[in-house]
């Protein structure tokens, strides 16, 4: 069973990197598909993103465990239905739970969501690292090449992405469901998932630790997986 690492829509599969080369000197494969920039997809944005992952990972053969960071927690439903049955399990990753029929900005604080829809511009929202105060990506990525990756892949999103609801997906109960929080900032999410009666595993990093932290990462992952009865690699 492999791993598919899937970047949030807002970023990029380099964050994944560092993990997915952790996971391979362990003899475990991991695919790191990519999400077309949203301005580049077509409405229902849920849809055409799964579709467009999908499609890059059905040819490599599964079964699979879906490990989503942070926005793209709220495509993984859909890319587990696009998936044609081969997703075993799925693992947030300081990720949004599901939101069926809410949109992006419903899942967010609202002074965040004030803050994006005073930044918009022409009806895209600015990149991600434009979201905070200088210095705060640094604060979290050390100046190098995998900062550098990092933010050669950010760009702006169109703002019909964040106010598009969720599609009405049921969450299969042959899939396992799991909740890795890496950042005191998704305790909340944590706490969701618990209510959901999730596994939940708490690691006290930061929430791009899968690019600083990748043995950490992985090792938590991989007993998660594990919790859902899962075995990687095999």
């Amino acid at each position: 069973m492999r791993f598919i690492l899937l970047h949030s829509p807002l970023t990029g599969a380099a964050a994944w990197g560092p993990v997915a080369a952790e996971l391979a000197s362990r003899g475990i494969e991991a695919t790191r598909p990519v999400i077309p920039p949203m301005v580049a997809l077509a409405a229902p944005y849920y849809e055409s993103a799964a579709r467009a992952v999908a499609a890059q990972v059905l040819s490599q053969g599964g079964p699979f465990v879906l490990a989503v960071h942070s926005a793209a927690g709220g495509l993984a439903p859909s890319v587990v239905a696009a998936a044609e049955g081969q997703v075993r399990g799925v693992l947030y990753v300081d990720a949004i739970p599901p939101h069926p029929g809410r949109c992006w900005f419903d899942t967010a604080g609202d002074g965040l969501v004030a803050s994006l829809k005073a930044k918009a511009q022409d009806g895209m929202i600015p990149a991600w690292d434009q979201w905070f105060p200088p210095g705060a990506l640094e604060s979290l990525l050390p100046e190098g090449q995998v900062r550098e990756r990092f933010v050669s892949e950010l760009a702006a999103t169109p703002l019909a992405w964040f106010e598009e609801h969720a599609p009405q997906i049921d969450l299969p109960s042959d899939v396992g469901w799991g909740f890795l929080r890496l950042s005191k900032a998704y305790e909340r999410e944590a706490g969701e998932a618990r209510r959901l009666g999730w596994p939940t595993l708490r690691r006290d990093l930061h929430h791009l630790s899968m690019a600083t932290h990748p043995t950490e990462v992985a090792n938590a992952m991989l007993a998660l997986t594990r919790l859902l009865g899962l075995k990687a690699g095999a």
